[in-house]
């Protein structure tokens, strides 16, 4: 039960950012002066964006587990709803129809129908209604790394979503999310910080598609 928690708030947050990581202009200085025209920004740059790639640590704080629990690992993501998120633990991978989640340790790959799956961010869905889903201020610049961003504090409009509250810094130079923080209902607070990111590098679907290892469990809940 914990694995799968750990599972889903990974998931969840990792596809959020990674949503709002496609708003990226290289190397142009992007002047943005209030909350309406950042997030605006972002929806216009996301719908422009084949593929992207990056390397992500995320540090987890939880009443579930004793101790901070760090993960290091690389996703992928292909407009419209494909994704593939890859750490020594686990693996998981939607070609937009299904969802395949895999755990090295238990040797075993669920399969499941993505838009059954609870808690499971869709990017396309999700940066197409950022302004009627979320209250965005922005509420200054701070420096992460050296590197000069703009604060964005995100609050929903429902009062019953998992996302209680979520920060993200996005680097004013690129429009690229430097870090991002949030708060779940269940007090749990992740941080996760990006690098290396790269964008249309023509990533085939194949990628999208999950194979399970010889030997390894597969349980399908499509039916």
């Amino acid at each position: 039960m914990k694995r799968l928690c750990f599972l889903s708030l990974t998931l969840l947050v990792i596809l959020r950012f990674c949503s709002l990581a496609f708003a990226i202009t290289p190397g142009v200085n992007q002047s943005v002066h209030t909350s309406e025209e950042l997030a605006l920004k972002v929806e216009e740059k996301y719908r422009s964006i084949k593929d992207l790639s990056m390397n992500f640590t995320k540090t987890l704080k939880s009443e579930i587990f004793e101790t901070q629990k760090e993960t290091k690992g690389k996703m992928y993501l292909k407009n419209p709803e494909k994704f593939r998120i890859e750490t020594k633990e686990e693996i998981i991978v939607t070609d937009g129809k299904f969802l395949w989640t895999y755990s090295e340790q238990n040797e075993q790959v669920i399969k499941s129908r993505l838009d059954r799956s609870k808690n499971i961010f869709k990017p396309n869905q999700y940066l197409s209604n950022f302004r009627k889903e979320y209250n965005a201020k922005l509420t200054g610049e701070e420096k992460i790394d050296k590197t000069k961003c703009y604060k964005l504090v995100l609050t929903p409009k429902k009062e019953d979503t998992f996302i209680t509250r979520m920060i993200i810094w996005i680097d004013r130079k690129s429009l690229l999310a430097k870090k991002l923080e949030y708060k779940d209902s269940n007090d749990n607070q992740i941080t996760l910080v990006f690098d290396r990111i790269k964008i249309n590098k023509g990533i085939k679907d194949s990628k999208f598609i999950f194979k399970a290892p010889e030997g390894v469990e597969e349980v399908d809940l499509t039916e």
